[in-house]
């Protein structure tokens, strides 16, 4: 299963307060001095529990939501992994009954360093090879972002070893572009061909 929203969040209040967010939601707002950052992820959690409603999760809130210590956020009450991501004026959530990562990024310019640091000899080939590598790179950069979410493994992991492209066994991708963002979903153990792939609006 694995259940895919997004929303714009330019209409989302900048403040948590009367909304029923997450004590772990709370602490990150505490310490964000952007109102854009404080919508992101305020926009963010009320995706989270629309998709936990949609599920029939029976979930409700404020969620009760914890980190591992490689920083993985995960519901304490509820067998369901979620994702959540945002970029501008978009939020994205991604929930499955595997393990889920999803990245939600604006379209982004090549870097040869960032190339030569976290892209494979036959990736950065294709990017120079490309009609449009912007949009090729952007692909490829969330693709790997969504693997190291949905595996817990931190900053840390080298970049270069996940080929979103090529992905291992029991690795799948799946990605869509959206209005000038690229948003890009790493599950584990099957199909990332989600049920449910849905705009909604957010109060």
């Amino acid at each position: 299963m694995l259940f895919v929203y997004y929303a714009n969040i330019d209409s989302v209040p900048d403040s948590p307060e009367g909304l029923p967010l997450s004590a772990y939601r709370l602490e990150k707002l505490s310490s964000c001095r952007s109102a854009e950052r404080r919508r992101q992820g305020i926009g963010a959690e009320l995706l989270l529990i629309h998709a936990l409603r949609a599920a029939s999760a029976g979930l409700q809130p404020p969620l009760a939501i914890a980190a591992q210590p490689e920083g993985k956020p995960y519901l304490m009450d509820s067998d369901y992994h979620f994702s959540l991501s945002h970029s501008g004026s978009f939020a994205a959530c991604a929930i499955s009954d595997h393990p889920v990562g999803l990245d939600l990024e604006r379209r982004g310019r090549m870097s040869d360093a960032l190339l030569r640091r976290s892209f494979s000899s036959e990736e950065q080939a294709l990017l120079r090879a490309a009609e449009d590598p912007d949009h090729l790179f952007t692909r490829l950069w969330t693709g790997k972002e969504s693997y190291v979410k949905a595996t817990g493994q931190g900053i840390l992991f080298p970049l270069r070893d996940i080929q979103p492209l090529d992905p291992p066994p029991g690795v799948s991708f799946w990605q869509r572009d959206l209005d000038g963002c690229c948003l890009s979903v790493c599950i584990l153990g099957t199909s990332a061909e989600p049920e449910i792939f849905q705009e909604i609006t957010l109060p």
